[in-house]
């Protein structure tokens, strides 16, 4: 299998990882001149968010998800700069010594965790169940939080798939990996225009219809009264047992949006007792600047994708 230019580093063993396709991942993760001019806005921003946040009375913790080079850098084959304090953990010791704001720290339990059964999958960037379950506990561990038992005792499938750096290499290479599922007691209840244009079928180009998507989770049951709003990436994708799903079974109701960008609007107006938010650590490079409407976002996107472009116009009138 070859890495064909697409930014991906076959390591040993089959490992794969994101390193960029113009050197940028490097150059974020060494202490360079670049780094450091992004990590201080990072800390501006969150010391920003951490002091608004307790006007509002809402508590509230930020969490950076290590890259998978940070937690299996022996596997990469090569020399990497900054695996010894990554971007993430430069972060953590820049907020504690700025505004002290709470952040959960992933970053020790995964690489604790490590040399057990793989905590990120071979061929993507995202963890194995196993990872998601050391994530979710880290965070009830912050919020003071019960973990939900049932979430550790769900039940497991063997399947082959072929995710995202698997697909970029020629040929794609793709991965047996084991699913696990666990009983659910929470029940969406809301979701916006994006999420119900993606999962209708009515996108024109259905792909990556993913950022500005928001839904709501509510469970009966909780052990734990508080609502919740948690902006992430991927990590926090509600359908399947990504860190959404567990955290609904552990809180009353959880608003999760798939946004760098916390929309101040919807804190104000939803009020919630605790915001999380969570971010990849290659996702770090760029800063958001929080004047994001996420509803309005999503209506946007959403009309944009089941609108045909003018090549598929003309085809049409073509036919």
């Amino acid at each position: 299998m070859k890495a064909s230019g697409s930014g991906v580093a076959v390591g040993h063993e089959g490992w794969l990882y994101w390193v960029g396709r113009a050197g940028e991942v490097e150059a974020f993760y060494g202490d360079t001149a670049t780094s450091r001019r992004i990590l201080r806005r990072w800390t501006r921003l969150i010391g920003h968010r951490a002091r608004r946040l307790d006007a509002l009375g809402i508590r509230h913790v930020h969490t950076v998800v290590p890259d998978k080079l940070a937690i299996y850098p022996d596997l990469l084959g090569r020399p990497f700069p900054g695996l010894d304090d990554p971007p993430g953990v430069r972060l953590a010791r820049s907020v504690a010594a700025d505004s002290g704001a709470p952040m959960a720290n992933l970053q020790t339990p995964l690489v604790a965790a490590r040399d057990g059964e793989p905590v990120y999958l071979r061929t993507d960037t995202h963890w194995t169940y196993r990872g998601y379950l050391i994530a979710y506990r880290a965070f009830c561990e912050a919020l003071n939080a019960p973990v939900a038992d049932h979430v550790f005792a769900g039940t497991s499938t063997r399947e082959t798939f072929t995710f995202d750096l698997g697909e970029k290499l020629v040929p794609p290479v793709d991965e047996a990996y084991v699913a696990y599922d666990f009983p659910r007691h929470a029940e969406r209840i809301d979701a916006n225009a994006l999420v119900e244009v993606r999962e209708s079928g009515r996108a024109v180009r259905p792909r990556g219809l993913f950022v500005g998507s928001r839904v709501v989770l509510q469970n009966k049951t909780a052990p734990d009264p508080r609502r919740v709003i948690l902006f992430g990436d991927s990590y926090i994708y509600s359908p399947g047992a990504r860190l959404t799903a567990m955290l609904a079974e552990t809180f009353h109701e959880v608003h999760a949006i798939w946004s760098a960008n916390i929309d101040w609007r919807y804190v104000e107006a939803v009020r919630p007792d605790v915001v999380i938010f969570e971010i990849a650590e290659r996702f770090l490079r760029q800063v958001p600047n929080d004047r994001i409407h996420i509803d309005r976002f999503a209506e946007a996107r959403a009309r944009r994708a089941v609108r045909p472009t003018l090549r598929e116009q003309i085809r049409r009138w073509l036919r």
